[in-house]
């Protein structure tokens, strides 16, 4: 898959840096991040999204059935993920971790959401008790961010007309 082939290197150019914004585009569908931090290993990030025009005609039954597969491949991160809300006006699936990491500082989850016009992302949010939540690094290895790539353009293909 070139578009994951590209984001890898793309991710491997910049080990040891900070602060630098990923963009890698293959025919309709460009993957970004804010890569925080890059070691050989890892990356901290922020919002990775799959932005593809190929969605625009998705209604809210084919995103859904896809949040559900996608839901199902993406078994690696921290805490499972499941769909949790439907927002049929605005053709949108959210999902999210379930259950969210607990500790004494509050809770932290992934979010992850699949829309018409289309994108699918990730986000890592963390919500400590009385305050509102907030978006924190994600801390990834590389495999799993190339796994997240082709899950994202699986959800994708999977909403196409056959």
């Amino acid at each position: 898959m070139k578009l994951r082939d590209d984001f890898v290197q793309e991710l491997k150019s910049l080990v040891g840096q900070t602060n630098h914004q990923v963009s890698v585009s293959d025919g309709l569908r460009t993957i970004r991040c804010k890569v925080l931090q890059c070691d050989p290993l890892g990356a901290a990030i922020s919002d990775l999204v799959l932005e593809t025009g190929e969605l625009a005609t998705a209604d809210i039954a084919k995103l859904e059935t896809a949040s559900k597969s996608l839901c199902g491949r993406v078994t690696y991160l921290l805490e499972p993920i499941s769909p949790i809300e439907i927002d049929s006006t605005g053709c949108v699936v959210q999902m999210r971790s379930n259950p969210p990491h607990k500790d004494d500082n509050g809770l932290k989850y992934y979010e992850l959401t699949l829309r018409q016009g289309g994108s699918v992302s990730l986000t890592r949010y963390e919500k400590q008790p009385a305050n509102s939540r907030l978006p924190v690094p994600a801390t990834l290895t590389h495999e799993v961010l190339s796994r997240l790539v082709e899950d994202f353009s699986i959800a994708v293909d999977e909403v196409l007309p056959s």
